[in-house]
């Protein structure tokens, strides 16, 4: 089969997982909050294309058809190098596991890209709420997202969340599996769209949707205590998703690859093995 090999991704994502998590709490904050800014972007992309498609449509279509464009922001974030609290479930995780960084370097990472994120989320959530800057319509589709969420009881979320975890993470595996940005382009919109079309609950992305609807003042039954409430299930779906059912399953795949050059291991101490000769920067 063409392509990498799955040992050969996983050695230059320890790399790039050193480096982000040797950066300082400056240029953590930086990244994250662009990051935040991408997202809501795509927010933005999706519901002004929904709403608009809504004057003429069914409610469903119109999502569907607005979901096609919220990957703008993914593609945003990937191509630019900025980042998640969610993105970072694969990368910097594989550093740790190999011992070049400690658990706490990871936590302080994750900490300062969320608060980074959810802040930049809702100040552009916020600006699109000024009149003029956005059609009316687009509030309105706004609104309909932001009730999807505070409609799901606690199983529902969580198990959205989970899917949202998983599929955030294997982007960020398919991006680093793909050599060319036309590749990571394509990978971006067909995960965006993933994630969009029926709203899962993205601890990151459920912000800026639920934040633009309640500062719109266009939902019939979300409230900020359920944008609160939302959250932390987020969290915890995204970590289970993203952790379990990628990092590990990956781990394990490269584990079992055949270690034909030394570098097919994934060690989970100081002694890891020697990388790949290739040293490709993604």
């Amino acid at each position: 089969m063409s392509g990498r090999n799955p040992d050969e991704i996983w050695d230059e994502s320890v790399e790039e997982g050193e480096r982000r998590l040797s950066r300082g709490a400056v240029a953590l904050m930086a990244t994250g909050s662009v990051g935040g800014v991408d997202i809501m972007i795509g927010v933005m992309s999706l519901t002004v294309v929904s709403g608009a498609l809504a004057v003429s449509l069914p409610e469903q279509i119109a999502h569907i058809g607005g979901s096609l464009f919220f990957g703008i922001g993914l593609v945003l974030l990937i191509v630019g190098r900025s980042e998640l609290f969610t993105e970072n479930f694969l990368i910097p995780v594989g550093a740790v596991l190999r011992g070049k960084r400690r658990v706490r370097d990871l936590l302080r990472l994750w900490g300062i890209t969320m608060i980074a994120n959810v802040v930049a989320i809702l100040l552009v959530a916020l600006i699109l709420t000024r009149a003029g800057l956005v059609p009316p319509e687009t509030y309105d589709a706004a609104g309909k997202m932001a009730d999807t969420f505070a409609e799901r009881d606690f199983v529902s979320a969580l198990l959205s969340a989970i899917l949202a975890g998983t599929a955030m993470t294997l982007l960020t595996w398919l991006t680093h599996a793909t050599e060319r940005d036309t590749g990571r382009i394509l990978v971006a919109m067909l995960i965006g769209f993933v994630l969009a079309a029926p709203s899962l609950n993205h601890a990151v992305v459920s912000v800026g949707e639920m934040g633009f609807g309640l500062f719109a003042d266009s939902t019939e039954k979300a409230t900020w205590t359920d944008l609160a409430q939302n959250f932390p299930v987020a969290v915890l779906g995204n970590m289970i998703g993203g952790l379990g059912f990628v990092t590990l399953m990956r781990v394990l795949q490269v584990r079992g690859e055949p270690d034909a050059d030394g570098a097919g291991d994934v060690e989970m101490g100081e002694g890891q093995s020697q990388p790949h000769a290739r040293d490709t920067q993604v």
